[in-house]
């Protein structure tokens, strides 16, 4: 027969084999928070990402960049194999009152925990000197490029879409004067 003592030690020995088990995982997990910062591009979600079907030389691609970390970031261009340049372009005021499309100067910025709206006629990315036309309902992968140099790929749809056909302001990180935009 046992005596209740040993059956209580033996029934405490898992317990504190687990404990001393689980304790450096606790120890390790709370070190691990001083790793090195996510990148940029990380630190970004891009939703509802399209592009405009095109058989000009230029087109826009559009979505909406979400800026998860508090750390502000830049997005800065890109490359994809359909065009020469990825640009990241912005509507201003020209000098005779009308909005003209223009190159960035230092990349979009992107508050910490801020929204970007990627849209016709607003901010949007710029592909240009396409290396063929872009038709409806083809996918085309943009590699951005971000501040730090960190880069992310963002898949999109072509599709129709008549509207915003701003004019491109040559001199602006550009030598073309057509738009597709």
């Amino acid at each position: 027969m046992f005596s209740s003592t040993s059956t209580t030690r033996r029934a405490r020995r898992p317990l504190a084999i687990l404990a001393a088990l689980t304790l450096p995982l606790a120890v390790t997990t709370a070190c691990s928070s001083d790793e090195t910062p996510a990148t940029q591009a990380d630190s970004v979600t891009i939703t509802d990402q399209w592009v405009k079907a095109s058989d000009k030389q230029m087109t826009g691609a559009f979505g909406t960049v979400a800026n998860t970390s508090d750390r502000e970031v830049t997005l800065t261009g890109g490359d994809t194999d359909v065009a020469e340049r990825v640009e990241v372009h912005e509507m201003a005021p020209a000098g005779d009152g009308t909005m003209t499309m223009r190159q960035v100067d230092g990349g979009l910025k992107i508050a910490g925990g801020q929204t970007v709206s990627l849209e016709p006629g607003g901010n949007h990315i710029m592909l240009m000197d396409l290396k063929r036309p872009i038709e409806a309902g083809q996918t085309v992968t943009i590699t951005l490029r971000f501040g730090d140099g960190s880069t992310c790929e963002m898949v999109a749809h072509a599709r129709d879409f008549r509207g915003a056909n701003e004019e491109y302001t040559p001199g602006h990180g550009s030598s073309d004067t057509g738009s597709d935009g």
